[in-house]
């Protein structure tokens, strides 16, 4: 499982789907800038990120609590994009399509509003960004092979193929190091966004 030819063969399974999700993301994200981009569910997900951004404020140790929030919020969601991937990949596909377009409807937002959007960029979103969105695009990724596999195997089932079931424990056990993996990230992202990122934007 953590050997190097292990790793290897996990990342040359899941690099397709990790491809299509970096795809999908921002296709999404331009989608989500459009004038019509903005929906009732993605203002309900902007309005759940302001009161989390007042929580923390609120506190006595706002980068403290705002570290907590970040790294808790972003781990429960990655963790349940990829394993809620078995179910076909549907979960992952509507994780970026979600966080891009709500992404890109905030930058319209900016931009309509004659702001920088690009200093946006640069001090909001990169710092802590280069961290923890390949981290999501890694945990969409297996979702989507969890999905892929689960659905080869039970039709490798149903047709009598030989190990059908193989590609998708093969995926699951690739999962371990990946996860192992996204917690690092995830944490080093949210230790960035309630410092560097909190400066920047103050």
């Amino acid at each position: 499982m953590f050997t190097r030819q292990a790793l290897a063969l996990s990342w040359k399974s899941v690099r397709p789907y990790f491809v299509f999700s970096i795809i999908l993301f921002f296709a999404a994200l331009v989608v989500g800038g459009t004038p019509n981009g903005a929906t009732d569910y993605i203002l309900d997900q902007i309005r759940s990120i302001q009161e989390l951004a007042q929580q923390a404020q609120s506190s006595d140790h706002p980068q403290n609590a705002m570290f907590w929030i970040i790294f808790r919020r972003n781990l429960t969601a990655t963790i349940t994009t990829m394993y809620m991937g078995i179910a076909a990949g549907i979960y992952p596909l509507f994780t970026m399509a979600l966080n891009g377009m709500v992404l890109g409807f905030m930058f319209g937002t900016f931009a309509d509003k004659g702001e920088n959007v690009a200093a946006l960029i640069v001090k909001g979103i990169l710092p802590h960004g280069i961290l923890e969105l390949p981290a999501l695009f890694l945990a969409s990724g297996f979702g989507l092979l969890l999905g892929v596999s689960m659905l080869r195997g039970l039709f490798g089932s149903l047709f009598g193929k030989t190990s059908p079931w193989e590609p998708f424990v093969r995926a699951l056990k690739g999962t371990v190091p990946a996860l192992m993996l996204l917690v690092v990230l995830l944490f080093l992202a949210a230790l960035v966004e309630s410092t560097v990122t909190y400066s920047l934007m103050s």
